[in-house]
């Protein structure tokens, strides 16, 4: 009787046991005592940065694994933030289950411009490695960091553009839009990117309502349907989120709009505006010394813009090389009527006072400009 009261006990205590298994996940136990961060062994470096050497291995960070007192994978999280600043905003880097991350120079450079350091002055940035258990982020333990001393070089950061397309915008600028302008690969006009936010794009100019078509999207890559912009149930998407198009943006009426969309946080704005007393220009174009390279740019004519007679506030020039100098747009070939701004590739230029010089980095682009509100965006060509 004992041995089966025992046996009974032994079953009871099983099926309690594989009860708790099945209705409690199971946990990690960490001994602070027996774990131990990562240790970067790299030491703090001055860096040569050449965009001829751009290609070339600039650095590798190497660490010692970080030591939990559990068996589970460890992934490294990479991060990175201008030197003074604490890590109070790190950049994510990379993350991998290696010891230890290589960059080229073009990639540091690259990186240094991302932190935001300015290019041709020296300055440093800190790296660091946050370890993690499993895949879940888990017990997260930093490093110690190294600092890099560099002299960034001017370079163009590759950033996500969007263009319109469909029967409400003329991309063919003919004046006239119909249902050939869903092309995709002709000189769509372009939005305005947010100097700080490259997520939040700007455009304000004419849509039209023709004979019952009023729907454009909006597209990032020349000559590809995807990826894609729309709607879909009334909310801003996009095609790689949802695995299938976005249904498209509509107008009720012919007129000036004021279009605001934001890629991050998906969120949209379609509005009618009146443009009444805005004027219209019969050239606007651009100079300095950025046509040139040097302070020759700033004589003689202007560069013109191209006018689009389908949006007589939007201006373009197509396919145009430029140097490291700085740029000006203006009316008439003249200075009352000048506009500029302050940061590179895209913003937002004013007239009032003394407008600042427009930088530029050398390169070869499309420029696009818009005399309603000053924005500008030089979109590079591949």
């Amino acid at each position: 009787m004992k041995k089966i009261s025992i046996l009974l006990f032994a079953f009871v205590a099983a099926l309690c046991f594989n009860a708790c298994i099945e209705d409690e996940d199971p946990t990690f136990v960490l001994e602070q005592e027996q774990t131990e961060g990562p240790l970067i062994v790299s030491a703090n470096s001055t860096i040569a940065l050449t965009k001829e050497n751009e290609n070339l291995q600039g650095f590798t960070l190497v660490w010692e694994d970080a030591q939990y007192n559990v068996n589970t994978p460890i992934s490294y999280t990479i991060q990175a933030a201008a030197a003074g600043t604490d890590f109070a905003n790190p950049l994510e880097v990379a993350v991998t289950t290696d010891r230890f991350y290589s960059w080229t120079i073009g990639e540091l450079n690259s990186l240094a411009i991302l932190l935001e350091l300015e290019p041709d002055n020296e300055a440093s940035f800190e790296l660091r490695v946050v370890s993690s258990l499993g895949t879940n982020g888990g017990a997260s333990i930093t490093s110690n960091p190294v600092a890099l001393t560099v002299t960034p070089y001017s370079t163009i950061i590759v950033t996500r553009n969007l263009f319109l397309v469909g029967n409400t915008v003329d991309t063919n600028k003919d004046g006239v839009a119909n249902n050939d302008d869903w092309n995709n690969g002709a000189t769509n006009t372009y939005l305005f990117r947010d100097p700080d936010n490259s997520n939040i794009f700007y455009f304000r100019g004419f849509f039209e309502f023709n004979d019952g078509e009023n729907e454009f999207k909006l597209l990032e890559n020349k000559g590809a349907w995807q990826p894609q912009w729309g709607l879909d149930g009334g909310g801003f998407t996009s095609s790689d989120i949802l695995g299938g198009d976005p249904g498209a943006f509509t107008i009720g009426s012919s007129g000036y709009y004021e279009l605001i969309v934001n890629i991050d946080e998906l969120t949209h704005e379609l509005n009618a505006i009146d443009i009444t007393g805005a004027t219209e220009y019969t050239t606007i174009g651009f100079i300095g010394s950025a046509r040139t390279g040097d302070d020759t740019g700033w004589g003689g004519d202007d560069t013109d813009l191209i006018q689009s007679p389908f949006n007589p506030h939007i201006w373009y020039a197509e396919n145009v090389t430029l140097f490291d100098g700085a740029l000006k747009f203006r009316h008439s070939n003249d200075w009352p009527g000048n506009w500029g701004g302050s940061t590179p590739l895209t913003g937002q230029a004013t007239t009032e006072g003394n407008p600042p010089d427009t930088p530029v980095i050398a390169g070869t682009y499309d420029i696009w400009f818009n005399d309603l509100d000053g924005r500008y965006i030089f979109v590079p060509r591949n």
